[in-house]
């Protein structure tokens, strides 16, 4: 990874290159993570065209499917969270949880984030969307931990302990880390997390001066309940729902029922293991080996109105998501006529889901009672995984003011192939089965950065960037190929494309010893984005890679020291995001797309925020602002824009015999607004089927903590 630009004034640093990224520091995640202390998302809210929301009072909300809370330039990932550890795609498609809540930020060491042109080493499976990394805090030289205990509204309380090992005479070390997380839910009756249960190992062996090889494992175990989603008409009056949650109890009646709290439950056991090898052949040639593996096993429990293949029968789903993940990355970077190599490969295979391959039906019996046994489900295996091949090659030279980076990196995806079964569990007829297919695509990459004065840079970037096939589609079919001509899943499924973009960069860097200043202009072109449209061949809808749209805007990252204590930090940013075309979504029905703003994608975002010291005391307050956002593609759902305050007051002291003692308290949402954060909607997005999430009111927490 390019080293940060050094001296950055606040939590944000920009990081050196020509690309557009960002990172946050290790002494800030404490306070932009906040006390919830698990989810990346949450340290993100400051950045330029970052839009990172949570449902949960504690950013532990986990929304059921792919999305996730977060979009970056009005684009978001369909397919689960996004987000690398170390740069390993360790769950790269996923509607559970995945990464996005297995590591606690105490054991991490820094966050990056990369926006626009993704330079070829930044791997991730989808980078339309940018690229989130996060780095592990791996063993330390010294002997050391830390212990820490929080307390909350909404009955949080959260414990968390580290202990490394420090250097042992055998040149190993090793640390291990615990944490565990409760809270009930803002919303009313509920848990958000009932439990997490969270530990985590890691090693180091240093084997000679050339030679270090390294192992991670994480173990995450919780449950919770289900985010409630607001409808339209309930999310434009908050005045009487805004606390709306699940029901406490039974009914009787089948339409209430499908809100009783325990019907919308989901529980997730989450696995990770990831090692890395670090050769010095020369040195100027160094060759880094990194395989990792990764598991998911739980289940999303949800009340429906009118259960799949049904009218209007209301009942529960019960979406099982039980699969894992392999691969390996390899780089070689060495420096040859003064130009620095990397060459690398990487390798995944991923199970499914997605698509989903097992959903369970119930209907209800009496008093409330769900059937013993599903009245009908999806239930198919595959026979092959997913797969993704991609070699890269990037080069940096400098001549004189001017440094140039350039590379490619090819990415090879095979969709996966599944079998489908019927309620027993047998073999169906096979028409609904689907074989894998190869989507290839070259995505260059070249980046200028020309030094104009001693602290300012001129920084331009073009990169083409991956994004997901429409694999979601299969459900879609599969639930109506009763009505569907022999051989049309497979067709659908044949006809997968990958999305594409083209991205171009132009900004400023200016570096000063107190000071930064980093302005960016952004236009970017997508080709085959995900539309759920009409196929007039087949005479239904369903996802296709059909739609073209371009963005451009305008962004701001600045930080200050004006006194030697105070920090001031803030991002703004104005950007447009539309589609291209109209577009025919049922028989006789079109939605007038063309030029209007993407859903949930505002084009005004504000933030600033503040730190300052005094003696052994610290406040820092932090201010946010959003712009209106649509939800449906014709812009005929306004919702209403939002400023949020968030203040941070703390003391530290270190004291003799024991380590560092710090005490924070913190106050989310201060003034307590009322306001919509998560939108679920898709960039084609009819006014109907949108699911809005209230967000968290004034939550106030208190953290304890020793370093020694």
């Amino acid at each position: 990874m390019q080293a940060p630009t050094p001296s950055a004034p606040g939590p944000i640093s920009i990081l050196s290159g020509p690309a557009t990224g960002y990172e946050i520091n290790q002494e800030a995640l404490p306070t932009l993570g906040g006390p919830g202390q698990v989810n990346p998302y949450m340290a993100l809210t400051m950045l330029p065209s970052v839009v990172a929301q949570n449902p949960d009072a504690y950013g532990l909300g986990n929304i059921v499917g792919g999305t996730k809370g977060i979009r970056i330039r009005g684009e978001s990932n369909p397919h689960g969270a996004i987000g690398t550890v170390d740069g390993l795609p360790l769950y790269g498609i996923d509607p559970g949880p995945g990464s996005l809540f297995l590591f606690d930020m105490e054991d991490i060491s820094h966050i990056s984030v990369y926006e626009g042109a993704i330079p070829p080493d930044k791997l991730a499976i989808f980078t339309t969307q940018g690229v989130l990394n996060s780095d592990v805090l791996w063993p330390q030289k010294g002997f050391g931990g830390t212990i820490s205990q929080s307390f909350g509204s909404f009955d949080f309380h959260r414990t968390f302990v580290r202990l490394d090992s420090g250097d042992l005479s055998t040149g190993t070390r090793a640390f291990a880390s615990f944490s565990y997380t409760h809270a009930d839910s803002w919303q009313g009756t509920g848990a958000s997390p009932g439990y997490r249960y969270n530990g985590e190992v890691g090693i180091s062996q240093r084997f000679s001066r050339n030679l270090v090889m390294r192992l991670y494992a994480a173990y995450n175990d919780m449950n919770e309940t289900n985010p409630r989603p607001l409808n339209y008409a309930q999310a434009t009056n908050l005045g009487a729902n805004y606390n709306l949650g699940y029901n406490a109890a039974l009914t009787g009646n089948p339409g209430q029922d499908i809100n009783y709290y325990q019907y919308n439950q989901q529980k997730f056991q989450n696995y990770a293991l990831f090692g890395e090898i670090d050769y010095r052949l020369a040195n100027d040639t160094t060759i880094a080996i990194k395989p990792f593996y990764s598991q998911e096993n739980g289940y999303y429990r949800y009340g429906q109105s009118a259960l799949p293949g049904t009218p209007s029968t209301p009942g529960v789903l019960q979406w099982n998501i039980n699969h894992d993940g392999y691969g390996v990355v390899s780089q070689i970077a060495t420096t040859y006529v003064n130009t620095h190599f990397k060459l690398g490969y990487w390798f995944e295979n991923l199970q499914p889901p997605g698509p989903p391959t097992s959903w369970d039906a119930y209907e209800f019996a009496n008093n409330g009672a769900l059937a013993s046994s599903p009245v009908s489900w999806i239930q198919a295996s595959p026979t092959a995984g997913h797969l993704f091949n991609s070699p890269f090659f990037q080069m940096e030279r400098t001549f004189d003011r001017l440094s140039v980076t350039a590379g490619a990196r090819y990415m090879i995806e095979q969709t996966p192939s599944i079998n489908v079964y019927d309620v027993q569990g047998k073999p169906t007829d096979g028409k609904d089965n689907v074989s894998g297919r190869n989507i290839d695509e070259w995505l260059p990459y070249l980046g200028l950065t020309y030094q104009l004065a001693p602290a300012v840079h001129a920084v331009f970037s073009y990169g083409r960037n991956y994004g997901a096939p429409a694999f979601n589609d299969w459900v879609s079919l599969l639930m109506m190929s009763g009505k569907l001509p022999g051989g049309s899943v497979q067709q659908a499924w044949s006809n997968l494309q990958a999305e594409t973009s083209n991205s171009f960069n132009l900004g400023l860097q200016v570096q000063e010893s107190n000071w930064f200043l980093k302005p960016t202009l952004f236009y970017t072109t997508y080709h085959n984005k995900i539309v759920s449209i009409y196929d007039q061949n087949l005479g239904i809808g369903y996802y296709q890679n059909a739609g073209n749209a371009h963005s451009y805007g305008v962004e701001l990252a600045a930080g200050v020291n004006p006194l030697p204590d105070l920090s001031i930090f803030g991002s703004l940013t104005y950007s447009r995001a539309v589609l291209d075309q109209n577009f025919q979504v049922a028989a006789g029905s079109v939605i007038d797309a063309q030029g209007k703003q993407i859903p949930d994608t505002p084009r005004l975002i504000a933030n600033f925020g503040a730190t300052y010291r005094y003696r052994h005391f610290f406040i820092a307050p932090r201010f946010q602002y959003m712009g209106t956002r649509y939800a449906d593609s014709q812009n005929q759902q306004p919702i209403a824009g939002y400023f949020l305050a968030n203040l941070d007051l703390g003391y530290r002291q270190r004291v003799a015999g024991l380590g560092k003692l710090q005490a924070t308290l913190s106050f989310a949402n201060l003034f307590n607004r009322h306001y919509i954060g998560v939108i679920d909607s898709s960039y084609l997005q009819s006014p109907s089927n949108v699911n809005f999430y209230a967000g968290a009111p004034l939550t106030v927490a208190g953290t304890v903590s020793l370093r020694f």
